[in-house]
């Protein structure tokens, strides 16, 4: 499927390149420009750079470089056509296609789609047949409300073991599909359903397909009170976060997430108009969820339950943030309660008040220390302070530290003096990546790359390169001067952003993130640009003449001798008329 050029432009016109990316990941201003950790390559500190004025992002340590339209491409791996359409639909242009990206999933594990579809229609039917009245009401009695039964898809499964598989084989899945989806097990005679007589809470994939469920018991004879489903093809749970697809709108608007345990914990949360939250469902936490939780915001704060699998959970989660550059701060919640009862029990306001008082990581820490130690005794105090300097010694933010260090001696009134001399101040090897060594660029390079830097954004500077260049000798910065070239001839006007649009390869694409990185003076002279084509022109003179040179010098036989010499004269003397 094409698209006009001219709609694309359009299009991109008409949205905003630092809107749409910071709805993808967290963004703050640095001088005219904006700032993000980068996707495409293995960030920690914001190296992604986005340009209002310039409708583009350019990554300068991976060199990912493009416009909005690239960006959303490279991000959801999908087609550039995708992308363009996602802008259209945001700005509310009706480009009458269908992308395809979404289908291709979803026609790739349609069947376990459609399972989930019919299953979770057919649980939800049951919570709101006579069938449903004991679950309903044990929901009531945790002070839920049919509103929020219906916001979050509450559903039912029955205590009969195959009423699921019996209603999925009459729509004619075979016993294959329903084992792939997780929803069945097998024994040696038949398949039967793996939930029974449990409360459904629906799993959503980031976009708000159902690919899973939360089964929780809600008798008293039951042991196991919550079961995730099985990982499948759709659900892996380390790349799950519950209430994602909800939370991510809240979360960017607020600048702010919360994570919090399980699902009733996030829907007790709303109950309260607190939206911005998701869960891990259980104590777990992994790589790809900080990764998600990244893209929403780097204010994170962590809301697990106040038992000792939380506080375990809590503790590694401030560790896997720590790997993607969040410090997150922590709720505590008093007598080993979760968020659900808390809020249940205490209120609003004072779950309100947990949250505004969140502490950071090293309080945190200290709790946790001073509850192992005992100090009241002078050997409890140093085991104390020891243990302290050892985290201490574990920081990098140099303002936390200093904290730290103020709140340790407060505490324990041993002197600053003995803290800070007992501290690992061998500066840790400058984890400062070294600067690859700057090699001199010679006169010739220089002129092209500040030639093409201009071509980028003035259409006098197009016309005098093309009244001027015959030849670019490297093959990158020529094909992108003739790209610049061919798109001025073609729109008459020049901009980096539509540009991009029509850049067909990757190779052009890094070569002008590497351009626009040089972030030269906006204002420029004739004489400059002169001299730019110039010192080209003397370049390509003299490789010419160096070639006739050697061509001469490996020449036997006289005619083709004079030949050569012929051709050396002739040029070198246009070369100096065209002077």
């Amino acid at each position: 499927m094409k698209i006009d050029s001219e709609l694309i432009n359009e299009i991109r016109n008409k949205v905003d390149i630092v809107e749409i990316i910071s709805s993808y990941l967290p963004l703050t201003t640095r001088g005219k420009n904006y700032f993000g950790v980068c996707p495409f390559h293995d960030d920690h500190s914001p190296s992604m750079s986005v340009s209002k004025e310039k409708q583009i992002y350019t990554c300068f340590s991976c060199g990912a470089t493009g416009n909005v339209f690239n960006f959303i491409q490279d991000y959801e791996h999908i087609t550039f056509v995708e992308a363009v359409k996602k802008c259209a639909d945001m700005c509310g242009i009706d480009l009458k296609i269908k992308t395809s990206s979404d289908d291709k999933i979803i026609k790739k594990y349609k069947t376990i789609y459609d399972i989930y579809e019919i299953s979770q229609k057919f649980y939800q039917n049951n919570i709101n047949s006579s069938l449903g009245k004991k679950a309903k009401e044990y929901l009531y009695s945790r002070s839920l409300t049919d509103l929020e039964i219906k916001h979050f898809d509450i559903g039912l499964s029955l205590n009969e073991n195959d009423m699921l598989v019996k209603l999925l084989k009459q729509k004619k899945f075979t016993d294959k599909d329903l084992l792939k989806s997780g929803l069945a097990n097998a024994n040696e005679n038949d398949i039967y359903d793996v939930y029974r007589n449990r409360i459904m809470f629906p799993l959503h994939d980031l976009v708000g397909h159902v690919i899973g469920y939360n089964g929780r018991a809600y008798d008293d004879e039951t042991t196991n009170r919550y079961v995730n489903s099985k990982e499948t093809d759709l659900f892996k749970k380390r790349d799950f976060l519950y209430n994602y697809h909800r939370a991510k709108e809240s979360a960017r608007s607020k600048k702010q997430i919360i994570i919090m345990e399980g699902p009733m914990d996030v829907i007790r949360a709303y109950t309260i108009g607190i939206e911005n939250v998701v869960a891990t469902l259980g104590t777990s936490f992994s790589a790809s969820q900080s990764n998600l939780i990244r893209r929403l915001s780097d204010n994170v704060i962590l809301c697990f339950d106040g038992d000792a699998a939380g506080l375990k959970a809590t503790k590694l989660a401030i560790t896997e943030l720590g790997k993607v550059g969040i410090l997150p701060k922590i709720v505590l919640i008093p007598d080993n309660a979760d968020p659900d009862e808390y809020i249940k029990n205490n209120g609003s306001e004072a779950f309100q008040n947990l949250l505004n008082k969140a502490i950071d990581i090293m309080e945190f820490k200290t709790i946790l220390l001073k509850k192992e130690t005992n100090l009241n005794s002078p050997e409890g105090v140093a085991n104390y302070v020891k243990a302290m300097i050892s985290e201490i010694n574990k920081i990098d933010d140099d303002i936390l530290k200093e904290v730290t260090i103020n709140r340790l001696v407060d505490e324990t009134k041993v002197s600053k003096d003995v803290i800070m001399s007992k501290l690992d101040n061998k500066k840790k090897e400058l984890v400062i990546t070294p600067k690859k060594k700057q090699t001199k660029k010679n006169k010739y390079e220089k002129s092209v790359q500040c030639l093409i830097y201009y071509m980028l954004y003035n259409e006098e500077v197009i016309k005098m390169y093309d009244r001027k260049i015959t030849h670019i000798k490297d093959d990158n910065y020529r094909h992108l001067a003739f790209q610049i070239s061919a798109f001025y001839k073609k729109h008459g006007y020049i901009k980096v952003a539509d540009l991009l649009s029509e850049v067909d390869d990757v190779n052009t694409t890094k070569t002008i993130g590497s351009i626009v990185a040089l972030e030269l003076k906006d204002d420029y002279t004739k004489e400059e640009i002169d001299d730019y084509l110039n010192n080209i022109k003397e370049f390509n003179d003299l490789e010419k003449i160096d070639k006739y040179k050697s061509e001469l010098a490996q020449a036997n036989d006289i005619n083709e001798k004079i030949q050569l010499a012929n051709k050396l004269i002739a040029y070198k003397l246009r070369s100096e008329e065209n002077d």
